[in-house]
């Protein structure tokens, strides 16, 4: 028996790091060719075998949903971590920076290409209430302009990921400076009043769910 307990530790910790280099492979194909891509690419990304891709995730909707289910954990963990660091505005700057740098947004932005389960609703409303708890924190503070919510950060995010996605010296000078602006554009100063009025979580949740995707076992 101890024999048979030792051999499934290194089994597990391999299992891991497949799951990691595919989620990893998966993001950085999608943003490339978008969801259409076919998940041999994302294997050959990956470096392992279509065998251990499919046993983790019989079907790219399987695929995609879990993806974006890592995104917006990631994006909660730093929207916490945001709100532990003493300084509001230090907080508030290395969330979107983190989330930014790790190409995560907190939003399923492959909706429509997967259903949306109940697992993807709660993770998705968890990320963005804990973003807006960093968001109140500091307008509370007087430092982010007040008529922004977390839905706006998840939209700017998502600008921000595209364009950090792209390769090559220039297009990471350039997301730092589009960083800088957008980070500037949420301070209160000089602000003016915006052309519309926030959306909420129902408005969210609905818009969600229209563009589900009904379930589907072909591998694609």
């Amino acid at each position: 028996m101890r024999g048979s307990t030792a051999g499934r530790g290194p089994r597990r910790s391999d299992a891991s790091r497949n799951d990691q280099r595919i989620l990893a492979a998966a993001r950085a194909v999608f943003v490339e060719l978008g969801p259409e891509a076919p998940v041999s690419v994302i294997a050959e990304r990956a470096g392992v075998g279509m065998g251990t891709l499919y046993r983790r995730y019989p079907s790219k909707e399987d695929l995609m949903r879990a993806l974006s289910l890592a995104h917006m954990e990631q994006t909660w963990q730093e929207a916490e971590r945001g709100c532990a660091v003493d300084d509001v505005w230090e907080g508030f700057e290395g969330f979107v920076t983190a989330c930014v740098e790790a190409g995560v947004d907190g939003s399923p932005r492959l909706a429509g290409t997967f259903e949306i389960t109940e697992d993807v609703l709660a993770a998705s409303k968890r990320a963005r209430e804990a973003i807006q708890t960093l968001v109140d924190r500091a307008q509370e503070a007087g430092i982010v302009r007040p008529d922004v919510n977390a839905d706006d950060i998840i939209t700017l995010l998502h600008a921000l990921r595209e364009r950090r996605a792209e390769k090559g010296e220039t297009a990471a000078a350039l997301s730092r400076r589009f960083l800088g602006i957008v980070l500037d554009g949420l301070r209160p100063e000089g602000s003016h009043r915006l052309g519309a009025p926030a959306t909420d979580w129902q408005e969210i949740e609905k818009a969600m769910k229209s563009r589900s995707k009904e379930p589907d076992t072909d591998p694609g």
